[in-house]
C-alpha cells in the first residue's frame, strides 16, 4: 500500500481521498481510525458528548440502555438496536442485552459453567458474551489481531 500526501494551500478545508483497488479489512481499519463519533448521553440532570472510542460497552439495564466508559456509565436515549446500526465497526453484539467495543477488549475468559466474561484495559467492569454471539465475537477479535 502506498500513501501519498500532496499539500494544497488553495484548499478551505481539509480533503481525504482513499483510492483502492478493493476496500479491505486493513483500509477499513485505517479509516475508522480516523473517523470518531460523538453520542449523545445523559449524566444527572445534563446532557453530555461522549466519544464513541471512550465507550468500553453499551448495556441494557431496567428498560434503558447505558454507556460504559472505564469510569463511568451514562444513560443514552437509544435502543441497542439502533446503536448497533449507528457505531462503527468496532462494536460488536455479544448478547441480548449488550454491545462490546472490541477495541478495549483485554481477555475473554471462560469459566466453570462455561459463560465467557469479557475483561477491559484500565476498568474493573466485565460483561459478559452469549453463547450463541461468542463466535462473532472470536471472529472480530481474531481481525483485530492481525
Amino acid at each position: 500500500m502506498k500513501i501519498r500526501i500532496i499539500e494544497n494551500p488553495e484548499l478551505a478545508d481539509d480533503d481525504v481521498i482513499v483510492e483502492c483497488h478493493a476496500l479491505t479489512s486493513e483500509i477499513q481499519s485505517w479509516i475508522q481510525k480516523f473517523h470518531t463519533e460523538a453520542i449523545v448521553v445523559s449524566s444527572d440532570d445534563r446532557d453530555v458528548t461522549l466519544n464513541t472510542d471512550d465507550v468500553l460497552f453499551f448495556e441494557t439495564e431496567a428498560e434503558s440502555v447505558f454507556a460504559h466508559t472505564s469510569r463511568d456509565s451514562y444513560r443514552t436515549r437509544y435502543r441497542l438496536y439502533e446503536l448497533e446500526d449507528k457505531l462503527p465497526n468496532t462494536f460488536v453484539r455479544i448478547s441480548k442485552s449488550a454491545i462490546v467495543n472490541i477495541n478495549h477488549v483485554a481477555a475473554i475468559e471462560r469459566n466453570i459453567t462455561s459463560a465467557r466474561s469479557i475483561q477491559f484495559f484500565d476498568s474493573h467492569k466485565i460483561v459478559y458474551v452469549s453463547r450463541m454471539y461468542f463466535p462473532n465475537v472470536k471472529k472480530h477479535l481474531d481481525e483485530r489481531s492481525l
